[in-house]
């Protein structure tokens, strides 16, 4: 195996992210991407005694619970907090940032699996530019067709933050106060809205109760869309381990 050679926090965003619009991004929207404890049940709204009870494994059981109780900001926070995100996962992500006289797009696929964590940054054409993977507190990043891995502490980065991705959970921070909440399908798809402020800017989250993930964000200075974010082509079959293999055969999973 050829030496790794380290890596600061910075870089990792740098090659996970794979445009310098990206990492000038992450800088003032996206949080620490703190999570927080969760519940595993929905209070519904009258508290009354036969609140539906949700199992962490069960994502569809947790949709249907959701379809059953109104939502409102006096419970939106509850409902997403009782969500849970599953362990094996493929999706793909696409951040648009918008500004004077255009816009530009970040294109990414995750991959999860046994706590391991891939994030490709993908050209306009759909290609894979570079590679990045979280195991554990180390993380492992190098571009396509490369044979030289660098690896480094993980640190306070977020799975998210390295995707580009809003870590939904920040909305159940203490201090966040909901503008407005509701239910409301999108593909089909049953999801929490939320709409709040922080760092400035209007934040409204859709939150998929089928699959405790982000489905979409948009986030405004004013009335003024500045960025967006849709999370699509999500499959829960077990993504193939050769995912997690670096460049010189080394296998992440299963040794």
């Amino acid at each position: 195996m050829k030496p790794h050679k380290n890596i600061s926090a910075p870089m990792l965003a740098a090659i996970g992210a794979g445009v310098l619009v990206g990492l000038l991004f992450l800088s003032y929207v996206l949080s620490s991407g703190l999570l927080h404890a969760r519940d595993t049940g929905i209070t519904l709204p009258d508290g009354s005694a036969d609140t539906p009870v949700v199992s962490q494994g069960s994502h569809m059981l947790t949709a249907q619970s959701v379809a059953d109780v109104e939502i409102g900001t006096y419970n939106a926070q509850s409902v997403i907090a009782s969500l849970t995100r599953p362990t094996t996962y493929s999706c793909s992500i696409e951040n648009t940032l918008y500004y004077t006289g255009g816009s530009s797009a970040l294109r990414c696929r995750r991959y999860a699996r046994e706590g391991v964590v891939r994030t490709d940054t993908l050209t306009a054409s759909g290609s894979v530019q570079s590679i990045l993977i979280r195991d554990g507190e180390t993380a492992y990043a190098w571009n396509t067709g490369d044979r030289t891995v660098y690896q480094g502490a993980w640190g306070d980065f977020s799975d998210d933050a390295a995707a580009m991705l809003p870590t939904y959970e920040d909305v159940l921070g203490e201090g966040v106060a909901l503008i407005s909440a509701g239910r409301q399908d999108v593909d089909f798809e049953p999801c929490i809205m939320v709409e709040f402020e922080q760092g400035g800017y209007r934040c409204v989250y859709y939150v998929s109760a089928a699959t405790g993930l982000l489905k979409t964000a948009s986030f405004y200075s004013g009335d003024t869309l500045t960025r967006q974010v849709t999370v699509s082509n999500l499959q829960t079959d077990t993504p193939d381990e050769a995912l997690f293999t670096l460049p010189d055969g080394t296998k992440l999973l299963g040794e």
